[in-house]
């Protein structure tokens, strides 16, 4: 029997693709190996959004290659460099998304393959997705993939393909099959989710179906879209609280009005701030996370003040902070790139300011009781559990709670920008 191991980069889109690509496997007869070199087949299933993981991934890939593996290379780097990865030995076969059903017969036959048209269907192989088998207490359900607005810098448009969104009842399907093996919280997924229609239901009709017409106890959504954010989606979400989560990763990727038009985000700085105090008003609690891009190439320094300004206006509970890194077939990619050691120095400043907000909001917890969902054990104490508040913060408690236990915590003290609880059930 051979033994395959997938391998993931990337989003939680791609974390959800791998999980339906080995139940695939598995259906077909092949054994999960515990590691890469215990395997026969190595599916890499890779994230192009920025060009180091595309890079890490390549290399990999050649790694594994000359180990003696038959390397499956699916992904958006798979869809971004198509044949390019057998001509260069990455790759053995090469699949998009949309073609993943094929894989259980390219590695019987050991097939040199490559196929990165979207033609095929959302999920295709959706049978699979209801015979999946969880992974844990918590699961991501993809309600839609791809996107339609061409932001200047991004390749997901090219990678991913136009936005399509699954029927409701399929979705709400697929977390009743999750619920029966014990799931009690599940993440809705999208490259923008807010953009979500079937044809029947929008994202807020959606959000309340599935609260509706589920028991899980915790229901997230991720990514927003900014631009697409609505007064009805937000009443949705405070009608259902707190099984509907009030945490909104809202990516802002600049504050500056002139490069958010030249990056074409739809919104400008004063939108984004008006959008933001709309959320604190219906939804007071909200947690508020965000992605900033810095040093994309029309950003001047007056244009990363006007970063720092919406960051101090805002306050956001945290920020994913990058720099930006040109990607093929982007209009942005077209133009001068900024020296490094200006970009570097802006995300030095930008951290700074971004954690000390944080910083200052996690003191706001010190004496409030949350409750929380234990998740993992902590990386700098693995015998003390870290857990999650309704709105994604994460919080190290004082003993040892099973995985996956719910429990009420007093909020302590804030070490480093982590915050300590007192487990009080």
């Amino acid at each position: 029997m051979r033994k395959f191991y997938v391998r993931t980069y990337g989003c939680q889109m791609n974390v959800y693709d791998s999980h339906l690509i080995t139940q695939l496997l598995i259906d077909k007869g092949y054994e999960q190996a515990e590691s890469e070199l215990d395997a026969d087949v190595v599916i890499l299933n890779t994230c192009a959004v920025r060009r180091k993981a595309e890079v890490k991934a390549v290399d990999h890939a050649r790694f594994l290659r000359h180990k003696g593996k038959f390397v499956v290379f699916v992904g958006c780097v798979a869809r971004e460099r198509g044949e390019q990865l057998l001509r260069d030995g990455s790759a053995d076969a090469v699949l998009a998304h949309r073609a993943y059903s094929k894989i259980p017969d390219i590695i019987e036959k050991s097939q040199s393959v490559v196929d990165i048209s979207l033609n095929g269907k959302l999920l295709e192989f959706t049978d699979v997705v209801f015979r999946r088998v969880k992974t844990g207490f918590s699961e991501f359900v993809t309600i839609m993939e791809g996107c339609d607005n061409f932001c200047s810098y991004c390749i997901v448009p090219f990678t991913r393909g136009r936005e399509v969104s699954r029927p409701a009842e399929d979705i709400v399907k697929e977390i009743h099959h999750l619920e029966k093996q014990g799931v009690i919280e599940v993440t809705l997924l999208g490259q923008n989710v807010n953009s979500y229609f079937d044809g029947r239901m929008d994202f807020a009709e959606l959000l309340d179906y599935v609260a509706s017409n589920s028991s899980v106890y915790r229901i997230r959504y991720t990514t927003l879209n900014p631009r697409d954010v609505s007064i009805k989606m937000l009443r949705v979400v405070a009608s259902h609280l707190p099984r509907l989560t009030d945490w909104l990763h809202l990516p802002l990727q600049s504050g500056s009005t002139k490069v958010l038009r030249d990056m074409r985000r739809g919104y400008t700085k004063e939108e984004f701030i008006e959008m933001v105090q709309n959320v604190r008003r219906i939804l007071p609690e909200a947690v508020i996370t965000t992605d900033i891009m810095v040093g994309f190439p029309t950003e001047t320094e007056e244009d990363f003040l006007d970063t720092l300004d919406v960051v101090r206006k805002v306050e956001f509970d945290h920020a994913f902070t990058f720099i930006y890194s040109p990607r093929p077939k982007t209009r942005a990619a077209m133009w001068p790139d900024l020296p490094y050691e200006v970009k570097s120095a802006r995300l030095r400043k930008l951290i700074d300011e971004v954690d000390r907000i944080a910083r200052q909001k996690r003191e706001r917890m010190v004496g409030r009781v949350f409750e929380v969902l234990v998740e993992r054990p902590s990386d700098k104490d693995p015998s003390l559990p870290m857990a999650r508040t309704r709105g994604y913060l994460p919080v190290v408690l004082d003993r040892w709670i099973p995985i996956g236990e719910i429990v009420k915590v007093k909020i302590t003290e804030i070490k480093g920008l982590t915050p300590l609880g007192r487990v009080i059930k």
